[in-house]
């Protein structure tokens, strides 16, 4: 069996052992003693785990639906793991959390989303299924937005100030004869709208969300951000914001003839790694 160990802050519960106490060092949670945890994702104030047989169980903060569990009475919050009904019998892959939002990805390419509605609107406190037309491979969460990847394309759902696509930089689809996905509504009615990330000449193969921030890796290897540059995340060498994605210079001092490069967001940071392939 699989153990899960935690650590920090649990004023939410998110922490899953049962209080909201804080942890300085490691603890093994006891509620998974006897499963194989496969994955783990950690939004703001709220905790997922994937266990064999595709269950995923949320944790913490549930103010906004994000754990999965409509709370009543007042109760803002689980400290132990519940598990989250809803994916229709569907095989999960991947799960993500970020901000207040959490996100599923099935084996055919279906994605499910709980929590605070990247929209505004109403809170999601069950998985609601986002039936679009294209197979989604990858996704990645932000604060207030999220990516989804589908046959080397990027869509954006949401986002607010700095990752926000201007209105003057979005592709014009019929022009260039590349597939969007339309607006669908979702199993609950409501209404999800994604643009199409511009600004991109290759195909991408991995994509990754900050807070307020995005990143990805195309087919050649060439690694682009935009979004929230306060901190320099965006490694453009400036704090500027970018409402189109811009392309990152790396020096690895011609140690690689061919390297396979992989981005990793934090909530104000960005990591790439290069290696051979």
């Amino acid at each position: 069996m699989g153990c899960l160990f935690m650590c920090g802050d649990g004023s939410f519960g998110q922490l899953g052992n049962g209080d909201n106490q804080s942890h300085d060092s490691p603890f093994k949670v006891l509620f998974f003693a006897s499963q194989r945890v496969k994955q783990v994702a950690c939004g703001m104030r709220h905790s997922l785990a994937l266990v064999t047989g595709d269950v995923i169980y949320g944790f913490g903060s549930g103010r906004h639906g994000q754990i999965g569990k409509h709370l009543s009475g007042g109760q803002r919050s689980l400290n132990l793991p519940t598990a989250v009904q809803g994916f229709d019998d569907h095989k999960i892959v991947s799960m993500h959390a970020n901000g207040d939002h959490s996100a599923a990805l099935s084996g055919s390419g279906q994605l499910y989303i709980w929590g605070r509605r990247f929209s505004g609107d109403v809170d999601n406190h069950i998985p609601q299924l986002a039936p679009l037309s294209l197979r989604i491979s990858q996704v990645a969460l932000g604060w207030n937005h999220a990516l989804v990847m589908a046959d080397g394309f990027v869509y954006m759902l949401g986002g607010s100030r700095h990752g926000l696509l201007a209105e003057s930089q979005k592709v014009n689809l019929v022009e260039h004869r590349l597939p969007k996905l339309a607006s669908c509504t979702t199993s609950n009615g409501s209404l999800l709208t994604l643009e199409r990330v511009p600004c991109l000449d290759e195909k991408v193969v991995s994509i990754a969300a900050g807070a307020e921030h995005s990143a990805l890796v195309t087919e050649k290897g060439s690694v682009m951000t935009w979004g929230w540059g306060e901190h320099g995340q965006l490694g453009l060498g400036d704090t500027s914001d970018q409402t189109c994605p811009q392309k990152v210079k790396l020096d690895c001092n011609g140690s690689f003839l061919s390297t396979q490069s992989v981005v990793y967001c934090g909530s104000g940071f960005t990591i790439v790694t290069k290696s051979t392939e």
